[in-house]
């Protein structure tokens, strides 16, 4: 079971459909007990409820990002947040953290930002229906704890920086785009990638691997990922 989420901003992300290039929406945060929502300053495109030019603030959750958290009173709703590796009373930031927000055929993707210092940063691994039938099939002999590689494969036909997930040189799948620098910022000191939780074939592509990747993150590297993206994963990837 994950332990508390460190993470206090998400970057809200969108990727066109046809392109799979990302673009940036902006960056939701916890503020004390409230939520806010900025507006990355190259978007143009308004989420619905929240108006473009100006910062929104709340004490619940805004409704775009909150239909995305399973209800307390649905009755699969702990089965739901045990898929993410989290328990019952996990709050709804925690939960997109891990989720990423993710429904079947929205474009629309939430991902932590890791701040300077120790960074543990779980993140449900991107990509499974591009594996081979074989590659695939390797997903059910991880057990929790077992650990990973990165890989970096610059020959990526959609992003010269993608990052592979990788086991004993098998893909298992990539790390999700928005997060790619950041990734390679941590990378640079030593790190580990360990399986925090493998689910069935039916809970879907995207929920089938939750990874967490654990290391530092320099104040410098921080401030070069956010250069490298223009504060978001603004380059093609898989999903």
């Amino acid at each position: 079971m994950l332990t508390t989420l460190r993470a206090k901003r998400l970057l809200v992300s969108r990727q066109d459909p046809d392109t799979r290039r990302y673009s940036c929406v902006g960056e939701l945060r916890l503020d004390g007990d409230d939520y806010v929502f900025t507006y990355d300053k190259a978007a143009d495109r308004a989420l619905p409820g929240l108006p473009l030019g100006r910062v929104h603030r709340g004490a619940e959750l805004f409704p775009i990002f909150a239909e995305r958290v399973v209800h307390p009173q649905r009755p699969d709703h702990d089965r739901a947040l045990e898929l993410l590796g989290l328990g019952p009373e996990a709050g709804p930031f925690e939960v997109l953290a891990v989720s990423g927000g993710r429904r079947t055929g929205d474009t629309y993707e939430l991902t932590p930002l890791p701040e300077p210092g120790g960074v543990e940063l779980p993140f449900l691994v991107h990509g499974i229906r591009h594996l081979a039938d074989h590659e695939r099939a390797m997903l059910g002999d991880l057990r929790p704890g077992d650990l990973l590689s990165l890989a970096h494969e610059p020959t990526n036909p959609f992003n010269e920086r993608a990052v592979l997930v990788t086991r004993s040189g098998a893909r298992l799948g990539y790390v999700p785009d928005p997060l790619v620098e950041y990734i390679h910022a941590l990378t640079r000191h030593d790190y580990t990638v360990t399986v925090e939780r493998v689910n069935p074939p039916e809970a879907g592509f995207h929920m089938r691997l939750l990874v967490v990747l654990r290391g530092v993150m320099d104040a410098d590297a921080v401030v070069g990922a956010d250069s490298a993206t223009d504060g978001c994963g603004r380059r093609d990837g898989f999903a």
